[in-house]
């Protein structure tokens, strides 16, 4: 007999006393076990068919896997039908589908939820909302919980899930404070530096001035990380008077922090390797992603010299040129040794890993498919994607408290691209519908009747300006003379990289979103563009962001399996606060710039600067 039906010769408690208990089991304050409840809950309709159902779940298959729960839960009524319809739920949210995740919680029927599937129910909507880019609905859905009824294990993946969305809301006390809860319910002493590491990266996001003041009136263990945080800022690139001041200061009674935390975190740093490990890089030589592919191949290089961990791996450079042959140059990788795979670099590439079984070895394709449904096991997906930098602006001005916008972009398929991301994005996190758009001629020779048609009267306070940095030039005066206060967000497309001094002043108050190693003009460490404004390497080069991905592919590698394990990990990247979802893709949250009359900072500095005078 199969484990999870019930053998009801053996089982004589009459129909209504099964109610009464239930009502009790659904009224008392004992912690839920989903795995247990779920058994229960399914015993009437046990069988072949929820075999099966089950079976495409666990063979990657999750989109046939939804449709066939949601079949069987057509003949069934409450409260099993409603599990099928959340498991239909979250196989839909596995392949990346949040419109048919929705859609199937939508039709669920609250009023016949136990105590214990309410409490299901609200994780997978914040887990949809997470993927939707909506993290402040996350966090609702979190803090309605009841905390009291979960399992110790819903509880400590809860605190994880809520720690992502609360740095995803940019607020990274509020994130730390998830994670020290967490800390406090793990158990293995791995998990909890892997934790703790992630717990110093999120405070990492505050300013010296933030950190100081939190470390000295912060409220419980929180002024223990906030020192540990300030020290590592304060040490720089010295990983040597860290770990002085971190054995010094740090370790006593009553510190949880563990032993090994200053050394983990910087290796977390650096390396991250263990002897004698082999990384094959497959990226493309010739045609015309060669450029790319170089930029991304001296970043690797790059990390690989700066890396002060004594354990770096060989590096094995292989030509990927060929899209047709990703697969069998792949596997001839993992033949040769590989332990890591770092690459293919185009998209038609990576939707040939993403389309076959399971790899191996973690693979980190440094891009993102083009497949709608969920990516082979292994397989992490990397990407700096001008879409995704699109929905980040409307992130970043939904922040700012901004409700109104108005979209203006270029005509061709990369401005509608990323109008449409922009536009998808707003929508999500329940802004009004456009105020308005427009798009204009990136040839024409006048664009004022285009801004004054736009901007003049419209009821809106931001504006998405999609541009280059020479037409950011030429649009933006143009904007500010029809609308001084409409605040004007574009992507990193609007920055050169390098402020030009002659032709950049105009720029003055224009935001953008950008990935932090382009911003961070006065960092120190051996891989800043400060340090290589001096080298061979040309900072304001188109490419120079993908020599900063270089850097952080080679170092989130050895890592991927430890981030994916818990939405809580995070690790302050060169291209962004990275973090990896449900499907196994890098998140980047990236940093606010802005212009001034003189230079180009983070927003957030700017800011205080101004505060100051």
């Amino acid at each position: 007999m199969p484990k999870n039906r019930v053998d009801r010769r053996r089982l004589s408690t009459p129909p209504a006393l099964s109610c009464l208990l239930l009502v009790a089991i659904t009224l008392a304050g004992c912690a839920v076990n989903p795995t247990q409840e779920e058994a229960s809950l399914l015993a009437p309709v046990a069988g072949e068919r929820l075999r099966q159902a089950d079976a495409l779940a666990a063979q990657g298959q999750a989109r046939s896997a939804a449709q066939a729960y949601l079949d069987i839960a057509k003949g069934v009524g409450p409260p099993a039908r409603e599990q099928l319809q959340l498991k239909a739920a979250r196989a839909y949210l596995d392949t990346g589908d949040t419109q048919q995740a929705q859609q199937v919680l939508g039709q669920v029927s609250r009023r016949s939820l136990t105590s214990g599937q309410r409490e299901q129910l609200r994780l997978v909507e914040a887990d949809l909302a997470l993927l939707d880019g909506r993290p402040k609905d996350a966090i609702g859905r979190l803090q309605s919980m009841q905390v009291q009824t979960l399992s110790k294990d819903t509880k400590m993946t809860r605190l994880g899930t809520l720690a992502a969305a609360q740095r995803l809301s940019n607020d990274p006390i509020a994130a730390a404070d998830s994670l020290d809860a967490l800390d406090r319910l793990l158990q293995d002493d791995e998990d909890r530096l892997l934790n703790q590491v992630s717990l110093i990266s999120t405070l990492s996001a505050l300013s010296s001035d933030e950190l100081r003041e939190l470390a000295r009136s912060g409220s419980g263990a929180m002024k223990d990380w906030a020192k540990i945080a300030l020290l590592a800022r304060n040490a720089g690139g010295d990983p040597a008077q860290f770990q002085s001041r971190y054995r010094q200061e740090v370790r006593g009674p009553g510190n949880r922090a563990h032993p090994r935390l200053a050394q983990a975190y910087i290796e977390m740093l650096s390396g991250g390797y263990a002897t004698g490990d082999s990384v094959t890089v497959m990226l493309p030589r010739r045609g015309r992603f060669a450029p790319a592919g170089r930029a991304v191949k001296e970043g690797i290089e790059a990390a690989r010299q700066a890396d002060t961990s004594g354990h770096q791996p060989v590096l094995s450079l292989v030509d990927s040129t060929s899209a047709g042959r990703t697969r069998a140059i792949h596997a001839d990788a993992v033949k040769s040794g590989a332990d890591y795979v770092l690459g293919p670099l185009e998209k038609e590439a990576v939707d040939a890993l993403a389309a076959g079984p399971a790899l191996t070895v973690p693979t980190l394709a440094l891009n993102q498919t083009t497949r709608d449904s969920r990516a082979a096991g292994n397989l992490f997906q990397f990407a700096l994607s001008p879409e995704n930098e699109a929905a980040e602006v409307a992130i970043k001005a939904a922040e700012m408290g901004h409700r109104r916008a108005l979209v203006l972009y270029p005509e061709g398929a990369w401005g509608e691209r990323l109008a449409s991301s922009f536009r998808s994005q707003w929508r999500r996190l329940g802004g009004t519908a456009l105020a308005g758009q427009a798009v204009y001629n990136p040839t024409a020779r006048s664009y004022e009747r285009t801004v004054a048609n736009l901007v003049g009267g419209a009821d809106a306070d931001v504006l998405f300006l999609v541009a280059t940095n020479d037409l950011a030039r030429r649009l933006y005066p143009q904007i500010r003379l029809a609308s001084s206060p409409l605040t004007v967000i574009g992507t990193s497309h609007v920055y050169s990289g390098a402020f030009d001094p002659a032709r950049d002043p105009v720029l003055a108050g224009l935001y953008f979103v950008d990935i932090p190693w382009m911003l961070d003009s006065g960092g120190d460490g051996p891989l800043s563009r400060r340090r290589l404004t001096s080298s061979s390497f040309e900072v304001a080069n188109p490419l120079a962001r993908l020599y900063a991905m270089g850097i952080d592919a080679y170092r989130l590698a050895p890592r991927l399996p430890a981030l994916a394990k818990s939405p809580g990990a995070f690790y302050p990247g060169q291209t962004g606060g990275l973090s990896i979802d449900s499907l196994g893709r890098v998140q980047r949250q990236l940093a606010l710039g802005r212009f001034s009359e003189t230079d180009v900072r983070e927003a957030a500095k700017v800011a205080a600067t101004t505060a100051s005078r």
